[in-house]
């Protein structure tokens, strides 16, 4: 069974960083329109300066300065310089096809991860419960052991067993994960 999650985020670690959200269609083409949605909107905003579509993603940029943007850019420097210059966000909206196929059978959710910083899929495949906390515990024992890591670790796997969304933010670890919805009426992802 095939889905089609939507991540819409702030690219990097810019501010809103920890708003990323997803959401999950059971086909491309709602996935496509729900994205088209929310460009037309952006569209209409004087902060818009600039949307770039590259394959799956969508990326939207916003300044409170629209008319220095179309002074500088292209002319006098490149979009990525002038963005890091002046106070401007990149929004960033990426469809990513799962293939939930191979999970028949399985009770236990899986999790899309999200590399905040890299704002890409952090792993190349769609974890367990168990598995995600073991990653992510495994990942932060090895980067931060401070208190502050230990209860950011903990926060998390709160959010794993309790919630639909998880987020850690230690240091340079910055990663969302989205739990995968089951379909209507199953304990399992079988269509």
């Amino acid at each position: 069974m095939k889905q089609y999650a939507v991540i819409h985020a702030v690219a990097g670690l810019f501010e809103g960083y920890s708003d990323t959200t997803c959401e999950f269609f059971p086909n491309r083409g709602f996935a496509d329109k729900h994205i088209k949605q929310h460009v037309d909107t952006y569209r209409e905003d004087e902060m818009c300066v600039r949307i770039e579509h590259d394959g799956d993603s969508t990326y939207v940029t916003l300044s409170p300065d629209s008319d220095d943007y179309k002074a500088c850019v292209p002319e006098d420097m490149d979009h990525d310089d002038w963005v890091s210059e002046n106070d401007a966000s990149v929004e960033v909206f990426r469809v990513i096809e799962l293939d939930m196929s191979n999970r028949s059978g399985s009770t236990e959710s899986c999790w899309l991860t999200w590399d905040q910083q890299d704002t890409c899929p952090a792993w190349d495949y769609q974890p367990l419960c168990m598995s995600l906390v073991a990653r992510v515990a495994s990942d932060v024992m090895d980067n931060d052991q401070s208190v502050h890591g230990l209860e950011q670790l903990t926060d998390f796997i709160s959010s794993v067993y309790y919630g639909s969304h998880a987020f850690i933010d230690c240091d340079d670890y910055v990663m969302h994960a989205f739990r995968i919805p089951k379909p209507k009426n199953s304990d399992s992802y079988d269509s």
